[in-house]
């Protein structure tokens, strides 16, 4: 179940990455498009939104980021497995990420500058306002020969010169042209001698009458304009006609109004509107507006140019740092991931070698260590068995060992006891003199030796019957104070506790305790077989993650012998003449069962220094 959940969350996290990731993308995207887009109509609420987006969306992950360090300070100041891994591999991610961008920002920032430089640059800021004034001033133009053609009296004249024998002939109805006769062609030829872009002229009388019309039917007004008297102001309007955009001067004209019925005499001066249509090039209008919007944002932009620059790098500043953050969060959490099944496997073989064969490890399908941990679980079930099958060939040798050492040392007390029987018998059957002699030196010899096997069968129940440690509080320098007190007549010894703190204190059990070093210094002292100097040392030190109080009991005597070394705290193994070799068989085990290590160090002729290490506080 807990693989299952670990699994889900971590679906669950990079899913959440993931989405902030496209929701940075989406809104650096957006921003920057908003801005170039317009920087001048910019909304300044949604940039406002975007702003705020952008400082508490790094705010939050920088406090989720901050959490992920704290941990793993706190991971390798406890020196947890993994712990570097993280460290190296968040630390790529982000460096990645940093050389990635910085120069991208740059590269970006700088090529955007280039491009507004070369965009905005003055030559293209002079050509668009050249070109607007020669827009204009072409427009202007038209207006102005226009109302000059009318103002001079140029147009009264062509009309009052040629209009009599233009109304004469005959015209066009289909098509409205002008006929091809001698007067038409030199009434049109005035009009546009004197307006190159003339498309159409009208002539309407007082009445609204449409008396004259040349050109392209199409620009032909239907309607009369307002009769004028001439001499007012002509008036120039500006048009779409037939989708072409057209100047039409409408002007009053006198004209002489000869009538081509009989009896007309023709010397009378009528009032008449003369309306003259010219065309504008294709475009000129669309191409004024462009010309004339494109100059406002010059001048507009000028003034905001560096600000949006600065607005664009803050952006892309601002939407940087949730991408790094993320990539830091992406580095823990990829660690993580790797980590877990490795430190299940740390924590699986520490547990394995504390001796729990019980461990196994659960994995998940597709894991990429999942075969390790196969491996690994079958490997601790194989352990487990050969431990097993071990600990009973152990159990098998040690009862067969145990019971020829045995054997052997009844056997050596029942020897004399056996003759001293003997012996005694011999002397009661020959009804010798000396008998009572005889049998209170037969029973003397008897009693110590059945003493010394009774002394023997003691230690053996006791190797045997060892009972568990009653921990408490020992103060070791009044512990060795008392131990050393023991030798404190005899001449032959001197035993140093000068280097044990006073205070100094573990969790033990002190009557074990006393047993363990008073052994050491009986050892001490029997293998000098004279003058010995012992000195005893503790000292709290730090060993990985645990406390231990190092002590060190050294002797100057003459050394353990090479051919001891390797078995020195198995049973029965002495250099003494008598003894059963269980001393320091028991001082291991009493240690063993304080969760302590007991080693030695010895040379011959320079003495032998034994260090017992013991917890300071024991495992509850």
């Amino acid at each position: 179940m807990r693989a299952l959940r670990n699994a889900s969350a971590s679906r669950t996290t990079l899913a959440s990455l993931g989405a902030l990731y496209v929701l940075v993308v989406v809104l650096t995207v957006v921003l920057i498009n908003r801005i170039l887009v317009d920087p001048l109509d910019f909304d300044f609420g949604f940039a406002w939104v975007l702003v705020a987006l952008g400082i508490l969306f790094p705010l939050g992950l920088l406090v989720a980021v901050g959490i992920s360090v704290a941990r793993l300070v706190r991971d390798r100041h406890q020196n947890r497995p993994g712990s570097g891994f993280k460290t190296r591999l968040t630390g790529f991610f982000a460096l990645v990420v940093f050389l990635a961008a910085v120069p991208q920002g740059i590269v970006s920032v700088s090529f955007l500058s280039a491009g507004l430089d070369i965009l905005f640059r003055t030559d293209t800021a002079r050509a668009i306002r050249d070109g607007l004034g020669i827009t204009l001033d072409y427009y202007e133009n038209e207006v102005h020969d226009l109302r000059v053609f009318a103002a001079d009296g140029s147009l009264t004249e062509i009309l009052n010169r040629n209009l009599d024998e233009v109304l004469s002939e005959p015209t066009d109805a289909g098509s409205g042209a002008a006929p091809a006769s001698a007067p038409a062609s030199a009434l049109w030829n005035e009009v546009n001698r004197r307006i190159p872009t003339a498309a159409a002229i009208q002539v309407f009388d007082a009445a609204g009458a449409e008396l004259l019309f040349r050109g392209a039917r199409v620009f032909a007004r239907s309607a009369a304009p307002p009769l004028g008297v001439p001499g007012d102001e002509p008036a120039v309007t500006r048009s779409a006609i037939a989708g072409e955009a057209v100047l039409q001067l409408v002007t009053p004209v006198g004209i002489g109004a000869g009538s081509p019925e009989p009896g007309g005499d023709g010397a009378a001066t009528a009032a008449a509107t003369a309306v003259v249509t010219a065309r504008l090039p294709a475009g000129l209008e669309e191409t004024a507006r462009r010309l004339t919007d494109a100059q406002e944002l010059f001048a507009r932009f000028s003034g905001v140019r560096s600000t949006v620059l600065t607005v664009l790098a803050a952006v892309y500043g601002v939407f940087t740092a949730p991408i790094l953050l993320l990539s830091i969060m992406a580095g823990f959490f990829l660690s993580d991931r790797i980590m877990r099944p490795i430190e299940s496997l740390e924590d699986a073989t520490r547990r394995v070698a504390d001796g729990d064969y019980t461990v196994r490890i659960l994995t998940r399908p597709g894991d990429d260590l999942g075969v390790l941990v196969v491996s690994f679980n079958r490997m601790v079930t194989e352990l487990d068995r050969a431990r097993r099958r071990m600990a009973q060939a152990e159990k098998v040798q040690a009862w067969q060992e145990i019971a020829q050492r045995l054997a052997h040392e009844v056997k050596n007390p029942l020897t004399p006891i056996k003759l001293a029987a003997e012996r005694l018998q011999r002397r009661y059957v020959a009804g010798a003199p000396d008998f009572g002699d005889v049998l209170s030196r037969t029973v003397d010899t008897i009693v110590r030796e059945v003493d010394a096997l009774t002394a023997l069968l003691n230690e053996f129940r006791s190797f045997s019957r060892m009972p568990e440690p009653s921990v408490a509080a020992v103060d070791l320098s009044e512990l060795f104070r008392d131990i050393a007190a023991v030798y404190r007549d005899n001449p032959e010894v001197t035993v140093s506790t000068e280097g044990v703190p006073e205070g100094t204190t573990v969790e033990a059990d002190r009557g074990q305790l006393r047993q363990v070093f008073t052994n050491l210094m009986t050892n001490s002292v029997e293998a000098a077989a004279g003058r010995v100097y012992v000195a005893i040392s503790a000292h709290v030190i730090q060993r990985g993650r645990e406390t231990i109080c190092r002590i060190r009991v050294e002797d100057d005597g003459p050394g353990i012998p090479e051919e001891l070394r390797d078995s020195l705290f198995e049973p029965y193994v002495t250099s003494k003449n008598r003894g059963t070799g269980l001393g320091l068989a028991i001082v291991e085990r009493i240690v063993f069962d304080h969760d302590g290590r007991i080693s030695f160090e010895s040379a011959p002729g320079s003495g032998t220094t034994f260090v017992v290490d013991l917890p300071v506080e024991q495992p509850r």
